[in-house]
């Protein structure tokens, strides 16, 4: 079964679409991370481009490489894709992914012929030399050494904008679609986020050397590692955010590997990861992550872009920047939506929520020159986005002072979870069921009735991300089952009724003090739905759970 697409995303390639009619050759989307732009582009590819000749998409990291093979397979699980990149050379495919560090070698490029479409995952760095480079060989901009016949072009990105201030619309001649982290919130796509801003008041940015309008990455780490912000930074995740799957965001390697070693020393599970590490090992950290083993990812701005773990609910802000694209890049890494998982907590060390927001940011006008060095190899320093922060408390412990401030509001339904650690959500007679797919890395989904023997049916199979297995599994959910679906019901939030209370007692359910209907109602469905679904699922399903893969 192909992945189906949400509303926004069918009318973000609709507005490509047009724009090219129209006689734009290089439109751009803006999605916010967690929105699903790949798969945008990937039902583009499939059924929303015609000109001759193939596509080629065009990537900076080999996650998102392997993440655009995979949403295209899922959306044209027939066509052929192929991958250049390093000692890869599947030139003959349909649809080409490719590596920018591997073509802007004029000998490669020679061997991926015929493009008649490119696409530019995270375009906002398309105006490095590599990205120029690539672009003019096919003509999706002209220049002497363009191809006769044009390709069009369309990028995708989360943040328009750029730290160096270089205007985006040299190369991208208008933003055709754009949908804001709010709006994809208070709909329910992405969970509310909500923040901690703590304070080391031995840490002084104002004396860390600036370059290229942001902070020096090597001065600002130094400056981290001298004061106490390590012990302050484990501190304050050990009162907020205790249990929660988290991403540290570090300037340097060096500074990670410390805050590492910290959460190590208190007795959180830790793991450094960075970009120079070989892949295998960055692999295994993450797997360990996905698995409940690990629960701190400390990284060096390896994460900021194309790395999906929807399971992450904690996001440490350990590296201050003064630009806003950067900030939502490292924000957005946690607020993808999971089961269970009802918010995302930002923890902010440094002050970087004082001087931005949670709003999708767009700039296409910059300054006038094109960035002639490169910056493949990483996300350059981007910016945050909009979100109007209003203190609710204050306190001081020592030299820590924090505050608590709210970013949005969202979550919708009410994921629930058996004994045997399968997600579920009740929906009027049945359940709507997630498990581990065949392969590993992929998702199904299921309806299962409530009672034995009223049948039982696949939703979707073999999805390659968990949090679209669990949209097409919502998009099931008819109105009249609403009432048992969504979280935001009115009668959750009344008294347990006494026949209510009588029903848990009868199932052996302890009501805690101050539980309200919605939460007794839980505990009911845990018991009842873990009776009806653990001693049902595939053998392979099961093994998955038990090994947390």
């Amino acid at each position: 079964m192909t992945l189906v697409l949400r509303d926004y995303q069918v009318a973000a390639g609709s507005a490509v679409r047009k724009a090219w009619a129209n006689g734009v050759r290089r439109p751009a989307v803006v999605l916010p991370t967690g929105a699903g732009k790949t798969l945008v582009f990937a039902d583009l590819i499939h059924t929303g481009w015609r000109p001759p000749g193939r596509a080629l998409v065009l990537a900076h990291r080999d996650e998102l490489i392997e993440q655009a093979v995979a949403k295209i397979r899922s959306v044209a699980p027939a066509a052929r894709v192929g991958v250049v990149k390093g000692g890869r050379d599947e030139v003959g495919a349909d649809v080409v992914v490719g590596s920018v560090q591997t073509l802007r070698h004029a000998a490669r490029r020679a061997r991926v012929r015929d493009v008649g479409l490119v696409v530019v995952d995270e375009c906002h760095h398309a105006t490095a030399a590599s990205y120029l480079t690539i672009l003019e060989h096919y003509g999706v901009i002209p220049g002497p050494t363009s191809l006769t016949r044009g390709a069009v072009g369309v990028g995708f990105t989360a943040t328009m904008t750029r730290g160096d201030g270089v205007g985006l619309g040299q190369v991208w001649e208008e933003i055709v679609y754009e949908a804001t982290i709010s709006d994809m919130i208070n709909r329910g796509w992405l969970v509310e986020p909500r923040g901690v801003r703590v304070d080391v008041e031995d840490l002084d940015l104002d004396r860390v050397k600036r370059s290229r309008g942001d902070y020096q990455d090597g001065a600002l780490g130094a400056a981290l590692a001298d004061s106490m912000a390590p012990k302050r930074i484990v501190e304050a995740w050990q009162e907020h955010a205790v249990g929660r799957p988290t991403i540290l965001f570090s300037p340097t390697v060096e500074f990670a590997g410390i805050m590492a070693d910290e959460f190590e020393a208190a007795g959180v599970s830790a793991r450094l990861v960075h970009g120079l590490m070989p892949t295998e090992d960055r692999r295994r950290a993450l797997d360990e992550f996905r698995a409940g083993s690990v629960t701190v990812l400390a990284n060096c701005m390896v994460l900021t872009e194309g790395t999906d773990l929807p399971l992450a609910s904690c996001c440490v802000v350990a590296r201050p920047t003064t630009h806003g694209g950067l900030y939502v890049q490292m924000i957005g890494r946690v607020l993808r939506p999971y089961p269970g998982k009802t918010d995302a907590l930002v923890l902010d060390v440094t002050g970087a929520s004082r001087r931005h927001a949670l709003r999708s940011m767009t700039d296409l006008v910059g300054t006038d020159d094109l960035v002639t060095g490169d910056e493949t190899d990483d996300v350059e320093p981007m910016g945050l986005d909009a979100l109007d922060i209003r203190p609710e408390r204050e306190y001081r412990d020592g030299t820590l002072t924090s505050e608590m401030f709210d970013l949005f509001h969202g979550s919708r339904n009410a994921w629930n979870r058996t004994n045997g650690g399968v997600w579920f959500l009740t929906a009027g007679q049945r359940y709507i069921v997630l498990l581990p797919g065949v392969r590993a890395g992929e998702w199904d989904a299921a309806s299962v009735g409530r009672s034995a023997g009223t049948g039982s049916r696949w939703i979707t199979r073999g999805v390659p991300d968990m949090s679209y297995a669990m949209a097409h599994a919502e998009q099931t959910v008819t109105p009249a089952e609403h009432t048992l679906a969504l979280r935001e019901r009115a009668w959750r939030k009344r008294e347990p009724s006494d026949k209510q209370r009588r029903y848990a007692r009868g199932l052996g359910v302890v009501v805690p003090e101050g539980a309200r209907s919605g939460d007794v109602s839980g505990l009911i469905d845990r018991v009842l739905a873990s009776s009806r679904i653990d001693t049902a699922i595939p053998a392979y399903a099961r093994e998955r759970l038990a090994t947390g893969q």
